[in-house]
């Protein structure tokens, strides 16, 4: 019985580091993405004239 207890905790141990490490890519992932968009968002020009294309409408 005392194996079986320790082959639990050891494969709970196990599945915490695996998760542990899934979210740290996904973290690394989505700072990648969240760096690539602010670039791909700052290398378009704003429009020179006129109110079309300098304010997001967030309302609706």
């Amino acid at each position: 019985m005392d194996i079986a207890l320790a082959q639990s905790i050891m494969m709970q141990r196990s599945a915490a580091t695996y998760s542990e490490a899934q979210v740290s890519l996904l973290k690394k992932a989505m700072d990648s993405e969240s760096s690539t968009a602010v670039q791909l968002l700052s290398s378009m020009p704003l429009a020179t004239e006129g109110n079309v294309g300098r304010n997001i409408n967030t309302y609706a």
